[in-house]
């Protein structure tokens, strides 16, 4: 079981948590009990610090405090933290977690031959979570959803609130193909104005992506609309002067 635990603990995973460490870990290190009760997947004979650690990653990769699987109160000290109970379901869940991660590593990796490629391969949980504590999932996904249930105009603001949040990290892609593949999505469930207003957000936050003009100018040329169509791939060509795609198209629209 150590050998499964130290599996777990990723060079990535260390320097995550070693901020936290640093300014916090001694405190909250005199608030951890010498024995654990009710240990049900790490081992029994862990350490404090080795279970200390465990804890900070798994706050790090989820973005998340003791309480959200403890029963605690946000700012009081962890020996009012009933840590043995099995109430909260999100407890039930990190286990099963757990498992799933070690044997991905233990048992699935490790029968991957190591070289320089793959020598630190090793998932945990922020390899997945990137600091949320929902399931993982594409941020064009959650806005495509946001904008069939709720509106166009909700996840516009769903997408600056989270650009606001996250930009500069790795929780979701900001780069210019999220914004195009939600276009895409909404033309494809026949909401050319929609997809408009996402790529021209696009260009706004994206303004050197040639491809999102291009699906620009492919929208207003299917709804008719000639002239926005050629603004749109002249702007492709400034771009990218030789997009073989863009000039095609400039030379279908100026024949008579």
């Amino acid at each position: 079981m150590k050998k499964q635990l130290n599996a777990l603990m990723s060079s990535r995973l260390q320097a995550i948590i070693l901020a936290g460490l640093m300014c916090s870990a001694l405190p909250m290190f005199g608030q951890i009990p010498d024995k654990f009760i009710n240990l049900q997947v790490l081992p029994k004979d862990i350490s404090k610090g080795a279970l200390l650690d465990m804890m900070k990653g798994f706050t790090s990769g989820l973005g998340v405090r003791c309480q959200h699987c403890h029963i605690g109160e946000e700012g009081k000290p962890l020996t009012t933290f009933d840590f043995v109970s099995d109430t909260k379901a999100t407890k039930q869940t990190a286990r099963v977690m757990l498992r799933m991660v070690q044997a991905i590593n233990n048992e699935h990796l490790a029968k991957i031959e190591k070289n320089s490629a793959n020598a630190l391969q090793v998932v945990n949980c922020i390899t997945c979570h990137h600091g949320e504590n929902h399931p993982p999932r594409a941020l064009d996904e959650i806005l495509f959803e946001i904008a069939s249930a709720q509106g166009i105009e909700e996840a516009i603001k769903k997408y600056h609130e989270q650009r606001e949040k996250h930009y500069g990290g790795f929780a979701y892609d900001f780069r210019d193909g999220t914004l195009n593949r939600l276009a895409q999505q909404l033309q494809a469930a026949r909401k050319n104005d929609d997809a408009i207003a996402v790529l021209k957000l696009n260009a706004q936050v994206n303004p050197n992506s040639a491809l999102t003009y291009f699906f620009l100018g492919e929208i207003y040329l299917a709804k008719g609309e000639k002239a926005l169509a050629m603004e749109n791939y002249k702007k492709v060509l400034s771009l990218e002067p030789g997009n073989p795609f863009a000039k095609k198209r400039l030379e279908e629209l100026a024949k008579p």
